[in-house]
């Protein structure tokens, strides 16, 4: 299916819904309509946007995502349905019951992917780096006591974009692009985990009791490098605020095809694949996550993957 990504940057719009439609009006002058069941998410950049009722009833009945970022492009508020899955009440029980041992498990696995991943960024240009990242999954024990993960971002960042970068959401350029495309992954599986009947505040690894999305940051980490990679693609054009067309190619990453196990599929079902796989354990049925065994693009972003409205 061809998910569809809507961002709203500009004041003044105002969205609303007709029947099973997304209308996206400037004043009294419709300037886009889009079908619900073609959208994946929606993100709000203006600093003043306004929705109607019935949308956020409809966008909720479709489990729809509304993303309000900030001007860093990162993502301050979601607005996501509490669950349509039937069976919510049981899995939300196990979630909030499990021990404590499977959930550092959990966590052991999804940092282990995230680092794995960052070698496979290196691997092309700086073996030496590559080697250094393979080193400290070894490293990374259960619950990541020893914060393995932290340690193997300050040394990557460097051997990525050069010993003067520093990871700063607060900054723009390279940062600005970054955070875009995060903001991208975790709608997605804001959605993802919704749709499974999982509580989103409980995570495994983040424990933040203000972070009311910990789950979707715990099941971010593994993905973040196709987001590095592109960037890293087009560093050297990519200096300044988020452009429309660097909007679209981050956008269009939802659109690309990945190697599974069991063939090729969109990036959208390996991230559902990963939360069904956390519930099986929650539930005692699995030991573990399921994750390919490396995640790559493996054809081209079918363009476009955003919908821009100003």
């Amino acid at each position: 299916m061809s998910w569809r990504i809507i961002d709203i940057t500009q004041d003044g719009r105002y969205l609303h819904a007709e029947r099973e439609w997304l209308v996206i009006r400037e004043e009294q002058t419709e300037i886009g309509r889009v079908p619900l069941p073609d959208i994946q998410s929606v993100l709000v950049h203006a600093g003043h946007a306004t929705y109607s009722h019935g949308l956020l009833l409809k966008l909720s009945a479709h489990d729809i995502p509304l993303v309000i970022c900030n001007h860093r492009h990162e993502p301050v508020s979601i607005l996501a349905p509490l669950s349509s899955h039937h069976l919510h009440a049981g899995r939300a029980r196990a979630q909030a019951e499990s021990p404590l041992p499977v959930r550092k498990r959990m966590w052991r696995e999804l940092i282990r992917a995230k680092i794995a991943e960052q070698a496979r960024t290196l691997a092309p240009f700086d073996s030496t780096g590559e080697e250094g990242l393979k080193k400290m999954i070894r490293q990374v024990r259960s619950g990541d006591p020893d914060n393995t993960e932290a340690r193997a971002a300050r040394y990557y960042w460097r051997r990525l974009f050069g010993k003067d970068f520093q990871r700063d959401r607060t900054r723009p350029g390279l940062n600005g692009h970054l955070n875009y495309g995060y903001t991208i992954l975790r709608s997605a599986l804001a959605r993802a985990v919704a749709a499974s009947g999982l509580v989103p505040s409980l995570g495994v690894g983040h424990i933040n009791m203000r972070n009311n999305f910990a789950l979707v940051d715990d099941l971010i980490e593994p993905f973040r490098p196709l987001v590095d990679r592109l960037v890293y693609a087009h560093r050297h054009t990519w200096e300044g605020d988020v452009s429309p067309e660097a909007k679209t190619l981050l956008a269009g990453m939802m659109e690309r095809t990945v190697r599974a196990q069991d063939g090729e599929t969109d990036l959208f079902r390996i991230m559902a694949l990963l939360v069904n796989s956390l519930v099986h354990q929650f539930e005692g049925q699995d030991t573990k996550l399921e994750l390919p065994e490396k995640l790559e693009f493996i054809s081209n972003p079918s363009l476009p993957g955003l919908d821009g409205y100003g």
